[in-house]
């Protein structure tokens, strides 16, 4: 009953977070319609003049979430002064509308209503008035009113989207008979029906989409206005501070990527060792078998290696299923603590816990998350100290290397911004930047490939170094190879190359390693073979219900080194980002060639 009323109360908070959560977003409500009505006249000085009326018809949820809309108008037109003016904002019924307005960065923000919220059908009217609408194009070698109606700064879709333009009777005659529509996302070439009826042009567009806009192009005889120049977006001639610091950029990292390239040769290679592999079949005195994992870049075959090491020296037994009272596949049972090295004793108590009992089992499969963290901790541990107890060293130039990579940066940033402001200011760059951003991305990728310092060897780690490559070399040499080192006067000690009792105690001890270096499978072949013809030589430290096997006891091994790993659980992230979609173009498309939101005006805008 506790748990079923406890679903019941979380069941109900999730209902009355529903409206909360839609209140935090004003966003979410939509458009039945825009309406835009325009008359376009011709001032005594011959400046363009547009008289705007746009009705917005916004659907808003019947809960509180908004309390009006934000209507953002361009107040601006590739760098063109086009001097809003408001009119007023009325409702459908001709009342005041109260707002607030905001010159922020080139728009005229309008925060349309008052702190009262508003629910369902609700209709705007804006009235406005703006000059310098009408532009000049070279390629269309005319006069052109390019316009965005709605605009494509909008997270709403619309129900529909019309709009007309009443050309002043005086500048019909300068109507080149060109006029073309587009639809769509910013850049979109989608083209509309734009009806034309004697000095009107009218145009409607169905459902559209979050950020999709209509636009607008129709073209009048060249000079048929005062169009003033573009003072942003027009190419502007390079300055010669502005050359010498494109290709000063260059030639720095061309510095820098020298002097990486020379720190990197100075920093040498460490100790290199006798330069002389001799086969080995004995343990290494001092360095642990985790500790050599993390030597030779084998770390992923440490710790299982390191468990068949306990279990082949009677530590523990590996039990090839699950026990009572567990669920996993394999069970790990403590046997003694004797001749346990501290890293031996480190591992079992990740197991065990401290003092466990002889014949005491842990459960030992990929849930049980926190022993496989506790070992993960123990192979980083041992990682770190082949540093500190003396294998490896720090190369030396760790420092100057990173700083390069850091000015390498610098420069890339540098000659980043060096591009963003000359194509914003000048709407131009210098001819040397191109091949200085070229130079510096090699220069960063070379400088930072040739930052990496790997630890070095020590005298003391390129001996155990190769006495590590001797036990590989031994465990791949061919079977009739291994025998005859058994019995010359280079082997560490000799062993009866016919005696199974001392082979198969050979193959065990050396098992552990042959799994660090992952020449385990031909390794536990022999050592089945050896152990099929001596059923008396059955290895207790494993046992399953089919006895010892080479295919049984591989599975075995590969659960093991998936179940010794800890795996972090996964995050997630999302990002999202949108533009502004507010653009504009440096070609006509009265003549065709246009797209939506490639002219002036449109904007957008949101709820509040």
């Amino acid at each position: 009953m506790r748990r079923l009323l406890g679903f019941l109360l979380l069941a109900a908070l999730a209902l009355l977070a529903v409206p909360t959560a839609a209140q935090a977003d004003t966003s979410d409500f939509t458009f039945d319609s825009y309406d835009a009505d325009y008359t376009l006249t011709r001032l005594d000085d011959g400046t363009s003049h547009l008289e705007t009326v746009e009705t917005f018809v916004a659907r808003f949820p019947d809960y509180d979430q908004n309390r009006g809309i934000v209507r953002a108008i361009p107040n601006d037109y590739d760098g063109v002064d086009l001097k809003t003016a408001i009119r007023y904002v009325q409702d459908e019924n001709g009342n005041d509308v109260p707002y607030e307005v905001d010159d922020n960065g080139g728009f005229l923000e309008l925060a349309l209503g008052t702190d009262d919220y508003v629910y369902g059908v609700t209709t705007y009217v804006i009235a406005y008035s703006q000059e310098n609408v009408v532009r000049s194009f070279e390629d269309t070698h005319a006069n052109e009113f390019y316009w965005d109606l709605n605009g494509t700064g909008w997270d709403q879709p619309f129900g529909r989207v019309s709009g007309v333009l009443h050309v002043d009777p005086s500048l019909v005659a300068s109507l080149t008979g060109s006029a073309s529509c587009y639809f769509g996302p910013a850049n979109s070439a989608n083209q509309c029906d734009l009806v034309a009826e004697g000095p009107d042009f009218s145009v409607a567009v169905e459902n559209l989409a979050p950020r999709e806009n209509v636009t607008i192009a129709v073209g009048f005889a060249q000079d048929t206005f005062v169009t003033p120049v573009p003072t942003r977006g027009v190419p502007q001639p390079i300055p010669l501070w502005l050359d010498l610091l494109s290709a000063g950029l260059g030639v720095v990292s061309l510095g820098v990527l020298a002097a990486a390239i020379r720190a990197k040769v100075r920093s040498g290679r460490g100790a290199q060792g006798r330069g002389t592999i001799i086969p080995q079949y004995s343990e290494p005195d001092e360095i642990t078998i985790l500790q050599s994992a993390a030597l030779e870049s084998r770390t992923g075959s440490g710790l299982p290696a390191a468990l068949v090491r306990l279990a082949v020296r009677k530590n523990i037994r590996i039990l090839a299923y699950r026990v009572e009272g567990h669920t996993e596949p394999y069970t790990l049972q403590f046997l003694t603590a004797d001749r346990a090295n501290p890293e031996d004793q480190a591992i079992l108590t990740a197991l065990f816990g401290e003092n466990p009992e002889p014949g005491e089992t842990s459960a030992f499969g990929d849930s049980e998350q926190e022993e496989a963290r506790a070992l993960t901790a123990l192979a980083d541990a041992a990682a770190a100290s082949i540093v500190s107890d003396g294998y490896r060293k720090r190369a030396p130039g760790v420092g100057l290397a990173a700083l390069l990579v850091v000015l390498q940066v610098v420069l890339g940033v540098a000659a980043i911004a060096t591009l963003v402001l000359s194509s914003g200011a000048l709407t131009n760059i210098s001819g040397f930047l191109i091949p200085t951003m070229v130079v510096g991305t090699v220069g960063f990728i070379v400088t930072a490939v040739l930052s990496v310092r790997p630890l070095q060897f020590t005298d003391k780690g390129a001996e155990a170094h190769e006495y590590l490559l001797g036990m590989k070399m031994y465990l791949t040499l061919a079977e009739k190879d291994r025998f005859e080192f058994l019995q010359s006067p280079t082997g560490a000690e000799r062993v009866d190359a016919g005696n199974n009792q001392e082979m198969i105690k050979l193959y065990e001890k050396l098992l552990p390693w042959a799994v660090l270096w992952g020449v385990e499978d031909q390794w536990i072949q022999e050592l089945a073979v050896r152990v099929e013809a001596d059923p008396a030589a059955q290895p207790d430290w494993y046992v399953s219900d089919q006895g010892f096997s080479a295919g049984m006891f591989a599975g075995t091994l590969g659960g093991l080194r998936t179940s010794s790993t800890y795996t972090p659980p996964a995050s997630t992230s999302s990002w999202s980002s949108s533009g502004s979609g507010f653009g504009s173009t440096f070609s006509g498309g009265s003549s065709g060639g246009g797209f939506s939101g490639g002219g002036g005006g449109g904007g957008g805008g949101g709820g509040r």
